[in-house]
């Protein structure tokens, strides 16, 4: 392979292969193949050759001022890249002294290239399955590689980072995580923006290995810049009796493209795939949650909804597979969307594929818009017409949020989502604010503090 085709600077051979099929699969193949789905799908606005083109990071790079708190968290394992540059990989000694390693896409392809070979090139995943899942591999520029080691004791706790600026390299990435027998683990990824603008693509691939017994929370927040273009492929493959829980928010990009699969490959294992997405102006969503049954006796549940408004485009799709061997299978997938305003338009598009008689499977589906009768019940109780409406969208999350099982993660979601609701006035917005509008029985007499736990500091500063 030509060197031009290396960005990586540990980079073997078999990746740049891998490159110049997802090359080729970018530049040749069409948005989208499947045949349930050729008239339903977004796609990139940025132009081709400068997406392939700025795929090289800079030499160097720091954490924006606004984000300077950052540096000062050891209280977890932490990473954050800036554009495409990790600048800050931290594992507590005392977890590190225990055999678990957080590094970045670069190292690990120098000290554990077998863990990063085993994830992209015989994982879950092919350069040439996707259009965009191809940009992703040829352009494939950052990372990071977990691994959690077997039966260790107290739960893990990572968080990573991913800020982004306009007018910078583009950031293609992929995030591989293996947890091991009975290990517990919850990731937290956030994609911020800084700077003024301007805009960009964030691609990530990310590749989650569930061993035995294994519990996996893996949260995804998407507040990144309303000018970047998102998309963002998530796949877990799950062995006997493990779990694992999707929670996603989705708030940024101008484009975000979603695409969340579920191998379910052994025995009573459990997935939970919970989506929360609010968009706004000429914004546009197209997310896939699909779960693929295997194994005997496993449990796939799908929730998402999403709230647009103005001039935005929402897309809700996904398939439940149960395979032939895979019985005793119980699966769900609900798909809700509402809209405000009539320029505001969504889809919701869900599917069965079901090859075994003795299985329950479910799905749900719907678009509207507010409903009228909800808005004249309120303002009969006083509660004046753009009150009343935000309490109904809101209220319409609540069910999801209620799901959450981490009580920071919930108080954040509630957080991001009155931001996003509140336009430009929710910059001065206040975490503290919510806490006697939302209320939960075990938070009561609680601070700021305790209710949005480690993160609380830098949501306030940020706000």
């Amino acid at each position: 392979m030509g060197s031009e085709l290396k960005i990586m600077k540990s980079e073997p051979e078999w990746l740049s292969g891998l490159r110049l099929l997802g090359r080729k699969s970018f530049m040749e193949q069409p948005y989208e193949k499947n045949p349930l789905y050729v008239k339903n799908y977004e796609q990139l606005s940025l132009d081709p050759e400068w997406l392939l083109e700025n795929a090289e990071p800079r030499s160097s790079a720091s954490i924006p001022a606004e984000y300077a708190e950052l540096s000062s968290l050891t209280d977890e394992p932490l990473i954050i890249h800036v554009d495409a540059m990790p600048v800050r990989i931290y594992v507590p000694p005392e977890l590190s002294k225990k055999g678990l390693e957080l590094m970045s896409l670069d190292e690990a392809l120098k000290s554990r290239p077998n863990l990063v070979k085993q994830a992209l090139m015989d994982g879950p995943s092919r350069p040439d399955e996707d259009k965009v899942l191809g940009l992703i591999y040829a352009s494939l520029n950052s990372g990071v590689v977990v691994h959690v080691p077997s039966r260790l004791e107290e739960p893990v706790n990572i968080r990573s980072i991913w800020i982004a600026g306009g007018g910078g390299p583009v950031t293609s990435a992929a995030t591989i995580v293996y947890v091991g027998d009975g290990a517990r683990l919850s990731m937290i990824e956030e994609y911020r923006p800084y700077g003024d603008g301007g805009p960009g693509f964030l691609g990530h691939l990310i590749h989650v290995y569930d061993a035995p017994e294994s519990q996996v929370r893996h949260v995804a927040i998407n507040d990144a810049s309303e000018m970047h273009e998102l998309a963002v492929y998530k796949r877990v493959v799950l062995s006997n009796y493990a779990s694992h829980r999707w929670i996603g928010i989705q708030l940024g990009g101008s484009l975000a493209r979603i695409r969340t699969d579920n191998y379910l490959k052994g025995t009573e294992a459990r997935t939970d795939a919970l989506e929360a997405s609010m968009i706004s102006d000429r914004q546009r969503l197209d997310m896939t949650i699909n779960l693929h049954h295997f194994g005997k006796s496993t449990t796939g549940r799908v929730v998402a909804k999403s709230v647009g408004m103005q001039s935005s485009r929402s897309i809700l799709k996904g398939i439940i597979r149960i395979d032939r061997p895979a019985k005793n299978s119980v699966a769900y997938l609900a798909e809700h969307a509402m809209l405000l305003g009539d320029q505001a338009r969504a889809e919701a598009i869900p599917g069965l594929e079901i090859e075994c008689n003795e299985v329950r499977a479910t799905h749900s589906a719907s678009v509207s818009q507010i409903d009228s009768e909800q808005v004249w019940y309120a303002m009969s109780r006083g509660i004046p017409r753009d009150e009343a409406v935000k309490m109904i969208v809101l209220g319409f999350f609540e069910p999801l949020i209620s799901e959450v099982d981490l009580r920071e993660i919930r108080w954040n979601m509630r957080y991001l989502l009155e931001k996003k609701w509140m336009g430009e006035a929710g910059r001065q917005l206040e975490p503290e604010s919510l806490i006697d509008v939302y209320v939960e029985p075990e938070d009561v007499g609680k601070t700021p503090e305790d209710i949005f736990g480690k993160h609380y500091k830098y949501i306030k500063r940020k706000a």
